[in-house]
Formats: C-alpha cells, sequence, structure tokens
C-alpha cells in the first residue's frame, strides 16, 4: 500500500482552526507536568479509584465487540475520503 503524505489544500483550514483553539490572545500555555492536577481536570468518568473499578472496566472492554482488520480499514478509508479528501 502506498500512503500519500501530501497535504489537501482543504486540511490546512480545519487544522488551524484546531490550533487557534488551543491558543489563547497568541499564546500558548505551558503547563509543567508535575504541577498539573490530573483528578481536577478530568472527568468524573474516567477516573479510577478502586482495583474492582478497574476489573470491571477490563471485562466490559474484553466483552465489547470489535471491528475485524478489514471492517477497520474500509472505516478508515471512508473516513480519510471524506472527511480528508485523501486516498488512502
Amino acid at each position: 500500500m502506498q500512503m500519500n503524505l501530501e497535504i489537501d489544500n482543504n486540511f490546512f483550514p480545519h487544522f488551524k482552526a484546531m490550533i487557534d483553539s488551543f491558543v489563547k490572545d497568541n499564546k500558548v500555555s505551558v503547563v509543567e507536568i508535575d504541577d498539573y492536577d490530573y483528578t481536577k481536570h478530568a472527568p468524573e468518568s474516567v477516573i479510577v479509584s478502586s482495583v474492582e473499578e478497574v476489573q470491571r472496566r477490563v471485562a466490559l472492554a474484553e466483552a465489547e465487540e470489535s471491528m475485524t482488520e478489514e471492517e477497520y480499514e474500509i472505516a478508515m478509508n471512508k473516513f480519510f475520503k471524506e472527511e480528508l479528501g485523501v486516498e488512502r
């Protein structure tokens, strides 16, 4: 499979908008990893505070049906074509 690494002109405005959403007043805020309070900023749904909860989530994930490799490739080809305008 050959990959086309050329960025489509339609991609840049979306990429710039995404970057602009992280930048306030043309200044990028840098946070030291050790100073960042993840529990304060993380959604309650992702915080796990017990072994039982971890085991429950692992069991749910293992029981969940996933895509086959072929289904994944089809979904990714569709996404790249429709959302990015690029043949994958």
